[in-house]
């Protein structure tokens, strides 16, 4: 039987906020925003601007206050994060239930209250084995296009090159995190040939797994981490910053990180604070290429000296900075 056009266009505009009512419906509604991959809670904890994303989470329960319904999501602190519903699924009602859930959430700056409305919601467990043969179906889809890339000799060059030497990952972005490793550990070691295969594997895990749970493209860390220390854990610049991703010794006492030259420590300090600045921009801005370009001026030269120029710093190292991490990371992605 065909759906009725009305709640076609409901499903497809988002007009109604309520959530899916079946893994199909979810999945529609998943690909309407273009969402491929899910982020951990920390991603909305630390969000500033507007964004829909997909969280994978843990349901808490529910709270009525008057004609407003809330879902109740755990946060990493072990407190319940509210999120807004027209309308929860009986399973999602009890507690401790693992689910996804597509979320639209704003806040205007990072001590802000977050505003969050429930979009759809699905079952973890109904959704891992689609998600899987989704992944697999990606990874095929993409081994062809390569293979096609190559046999035309496009203008990247040949790509089976890259392959042999480690001078590019393939496409490692649409494999699940498990098959990606061994691909971006191989690339880091590459880089950084003094680097023990134990430790590469470290941080391919780091960057994989940070970047999954605040929603950050695993490129642009690579790209990142590229330009500040070439995989250098034990990197010191002069002016103090340290390991991986250069952190500043403020940043480092802001996320708690007691060993800056731990290559996953670094790596969760490296991730979060570019997912800061991005965020920031974002919601200032309104676009993704602006508050990329703004967000890693502030990285690299702090958000003080960003709102002082009213944009990129006119430093010759930021400047150059800005455009050697983007330069790169639109080369890693295939995309020059």
């Amino acid at each position: 039987m065909k759906r009725p056009l009305l709640a076609t266009i409901i499903l497809l505009t988002g007009v109604c906020c309520a959530p899916a009512q079946d893994l199909q419906q979810y999945l529609h509604i998943r690909r309407s925003y273009g969402i491929v991959e899910s982020v951990g809670v920390p991603a909305l904890e630390t969000l500033v601007g507007t964004r829909v994303f997909e969280v994978q989470g843990v349901v808490k329960g529910t709270m009525r206050t008057g004609n407003k319904l809330s879902l109740l999501l755990e946060r990493t602190d072990g407190q319940t994060q509210a999120i807004n519903a027209a309308y929860v699924p009986d399973w999602a009602i009890g507690t401790d239930v693992p689910a996804r859930l597509i979320i639209k959430a704003k806040r205007s700056e990072s001590n802000g209250e977050i505003d969050a409305s429930l979009i759809a919601i699905a079952k973890e467990e109904d959704i891992q084995p689609v998600e899987a043969k989704l992944v697999a179906t990606q990874a095929k889809t993409s081994i062809a296009r390569h293979k096609k890339s190559v046999a035309s000799r496009s203008k990247y060059g040949d790509l089976s090159k890259f392959a042999a030497n480690g001078k590019a990952p393939q496409r490692s972005w649409v494999l699940p995190s498990d098959e990606a490793t061994p691909q971006f550990a191989a690339f880091i070691q590459n880089h950084n040939k003094k680097l023990s295969g134990i430790e590469a594997t470290r941080m391919a895990q780091g960057i994989l797994g940070f970047s999954k749970l605040y929603g950050v493209d695993a490129m642009l860390i690579v790209a990142m981490v590229i330009c500040e220390s070439d995989f250098n854990p034990n990197e010191v610049s002069h002016a103090g910053a340290m390991g991986l991703g250069q952190l500043m010794p403020e940043t480092v006492q802001d996320y708690g990180i007691t060993n800056p030259f731990d290559s996953i420590q670094n790596l969760y300090g490296t991730v979060r604070e570019i997912r800061t600045h991005i965020d920031k921009y974002r919601g200032e801005t309104g676009d993704a290429y602006q508050s990329l370009v703004l967000g890693l001026a502030a990285y690299n030269a702090g958000e003080g000296a960003v709102r002082r120029h009213g944009g990129v710093p006119p430093y010759r190292e930021t400047q150059k900075y800005v455009k050697k991490v983007i330069n790169l990371y639109a080369k890693l992605r295939g995309y020059r």
